[in-house]
């Protein structure tokens, strides 16, 4: 690779980590000392039953059980990444 060719290349390598890392600083997260506890029966596979007819994931009763911690004023709102890291 000719040095010419490799100048091109290393500032879009550079831009490119840029901007991974601004997407990556950016995600919402939820606050650090956020445990959110729930429960729900299960069927023989593991999985949570439906409920109205419909199928849930473990994650969407996640979810689900966190922004009702949120509504009810107990826990914080997701925040940015980069708002933890400032401490």
């Amino acid at each position: 690779m000719n040095p010419r060719h490799r100048s091109r290349i290393l500032p879009a390598y550079f831009l490119v980590a840029l901007v991974a890392f601004g997407w990556y600083a950016t995600q919402s997260v939820r606050p650090a000392d956020c445990g959110v506890s729930f429960s729900a029966f299960t069927g023989s596979d593991g999985q949570p039953l439906p409920e109205n007819g419909e199928e849930v994931t473990w994650d969407e009763l996640d979810e689900r059980a966190y922004q009702d911690l949120v509504a009810s004023g107990r826990r914080g709102p997701p925040t940015a990444r980069w708002h933890r890291w400032l401490g």
